[in-house]
């Protein structure tokens, strides 16, 4: 089969390469879904309009590989399919797990290793370029294996491929960089604090005997109110915004809640990151069973029972 060089393949079809793909696609690109044999995602990107080709027979006819599989597959794709790849090939991900913490540049020198990391989920990345909104990235191209030539022609092609998906704001970064932050953010604020601090705050209401909606409003659902109006506004009109009893009750929490204490355990997750505690730990982790539990915790409390009482009526679709 002869395929343009120009064309690009994208690993897997998972949620974040189907936002890539479908945005890709609209923007002109050729896109192909590789696909492990027997894959159950063949008829899903048929019907989704791509050719969806088996990697072991068609891997080599691609100069550029998009690696949209999830972290900690990545690395053994690379491992397995390495004398498929052509010399000199562009692997992109999605972000910089494989370069920071898997060392996949010093394993795989032969390849061009480039970091496109749209801070986004990937529905986001699909709903702004449909809506022609705005969407931030960053990326890097320190993994380029030839000359100066050659990475400034890689940056070049990153940027292009960045617009083409509908990014608006493309920042450079070390992929050491990204990776640390999103790992401490996840941690620190977005998956670790939020929903734990939103469960406690809605258990402690219920304690004190308020009734449940009304916990699960003001605990859960005011959260997007309060993190869209943050980002919309930024940190100055945000707090010119609020009402007063918010701006002295933030006030007063923000001294009582953020100690010594608060900051050190904030240095304990970063510490863990920097020094490869947290990459070992994922290593010896059973995400599966993780997962499992995660979710029977959840499941089993007020807050979600809560959430699937009102759900119809109150949460946007």
């Amino acid at each position: 089969m002869n395929i343009d060089q120009h064309s690009i393949a994208i690993i897997g079809l998972g949620n974040q390469a189907k936002a890539w793909a479908m945005n890709l696609r609209d923007s002109g690109r050729d896109i192909t879904i590789l696909l492990r044999d027997g894959s159950s995602s063949f008829d899903k990107a048929n019907e989704l309009g791509f050719s969806a080709l088996p990697i072991s027979k068609n891997l080599d006819q691609f100069s550029t590989i998009l690696c949209l599989i999830p972290d900690d597959q990545q690395v053994p794709f690379i491992e397995e399919n390495q004398q498929l790849l052509q010399e000199n090939c562009r692997l992109v991900y999605a972000h910089g797990w494989s370069i920071a913490c898997e060392d996949v540049i010093q394993k795989f020198p032969q390849f061009n290793h480039l970091l496109l990391a749209p801070k986004a989920i990937s529905s986001e990345v699909r709903f702004q370029y449909e809506s022609k909104g705005k969407l931030a990235a960053v990326y890097s191209i320190e993994g380029s294996c030839l000359n100066e030539e050659s990475k400034n022609d890689n940056e070049k092609w990153i940027k292009a491929l960045a617009k083409d998906l509908g990014i608006t704001g493309l920042y450079p970064a070390s992929a050491r960089d990204e990776t640390y932050a999103d790992l401490f953010s996840e941690q620190s604020l977005l998956c670790g604090l939020m929903p734990y601090a939103a469960k406690q705050s809605f258990d402690l209401l219920i304690e004190k005997g308020i009734n449940p909606e009304v916990a699960f409003f003001e605990c859960w659902l005011e959260v997007k109110l309060i993190a869209d109006a943050m980002v919309k506004l930024g940190p100055e009109s945000f707090f010119q915004l609020i009402s007063p009893n918010a701006l002295l009750g933030a006030q007063k929490a923000q001294h009582l809640l953020f100690d010594k204490v608060y900051q050190s355990k904030l240095e304990s997750l970063y510490k863990e990151i920097e020094d490869g505690e947290f990459t070992e730990f994922t290593k010896r982790a059973d995400i599966e069973k993780t997962r499992e539990e995660i979710i029977q915790f959840w499941k089993s409390s007020l807050l979600n029972k809560t959430y699937k009482k009102v759900q119809s009526q109150v949460i946007p679709s």
